[in-house]
């Protein structure tokens, strides 16, 4: 939800300069498990953080509008005859239209009460539960048929098993052969975006590099940041196997998509 949403197109200075630079029904919802200290800790950086962003989230870090509908539209073709669906980070909802218009009953899970209170601004909205998706998910088994992650939401994984839990957690709440689809940071954009000029990116963003698949994300007018993580197509992969069946494909100058289907044991 943040790398990615640089407002980047074809033509954008961005994307030329990273092409150019050298790579280096209503669903059930239960009642969650304790969480352990140690977790709400963790999550308290990225609820700070996009707290923080949501003032301006619309004007600097969303796609413009042609590109967001695009690649939501091309998301949503994953997903085709797919009715139950869950909105990982739904943010300030700008995909719901599309969301809503493709006939999907869709739920939202977000942390940020404020990116909760800009989606239910909006005319279209939908049921929104405030919680952390790398913890436990409110949701009964088999309760979804898909899941989406649009817009870099998981590039932010709050501890080393962030994934492998998230991972059992969806396997969990989506049907068998359910489908996950997210839009995610991809290495070898990350390591170029290193050369990239300031002046290129949005208004106060910076963007530390810390290695060749993590990062630091600075929002210097807020004075918030956030770390994420940037992976190649193998390393998407292993993160969410066995528990998906992964397929991996090229999104845009610095993005990947992932299409992964749920091939977990069910209970």
């Amino acid at each position: 939800m943040t790398l990615d949403r640089f407002q980047v197109d074809a033509s954008s200075s961005l994307a030329a300069a990273v092409r150019s630079s050298k790579p280096e029904e209503a669903v059930p919802v239960r009642s969650s498990p304790a969480a352990s200290n140690s977790r709400q800790l963790e999550s308290g950086p990225a609820k700070n953080f996009f707290d923080a962003i949501a003032c301006r989230y619309d004007r600097v870090y969303a796609l413009s509008g042609r590109v967001s509908r695009d690649r939501t539209e091309e998301a949503l073709r994953s997903i085709a005859g797919k009715h139950r669906v869950l909105i990982l980070g739904v943010g300030s909802g700008r995909e719901l239209p599309l969301v809503l218009d493709a006939g999907h009953d869709a739920i939202g899970v977000d942390l940020s009460p404020a990116m909760i209170a800009l989606c239910n601004r909006r005319s279209r909205t939908i049921p929104i539960v405030e919680t952390d998706f790398w913890s436990p998910l409110p949701f009964d088994d088999a309760s979804f048929d898909a899941a989406l992650a649009l817009h870099g939401t998981l590039a932010h994984p709050p501890r080393t098993t962030a994934f492998s839990d998230l991972a059992r957690e969806l396997g969990r709440v989506l049907r068998p052969r359910g489908v996950l689809v997210a839009e995610v940071p991809s290495a070898t954009a990350l390591a170029r975006m290193a050369s990239v000029p300031q002046r290129v990116l949005p208004e106060g963003i910076r963007i530390e590099m810390l290695s060749r698949t993590s990062f630091i994300h600075h929002d210097d007018a807020l004075r918030v940041s956030i770390a994420g993580v940037a992976y190649d197509a193998e390393g998407w992969r292993s993160v969410l196997s066995p528990i998906f069946d992964v397929k991996v494909e090229p999104l845009g100058d610095i993005e990947v998509r992932i299409v992964a289907i749920n091939v977990s044991p069910q209970p």
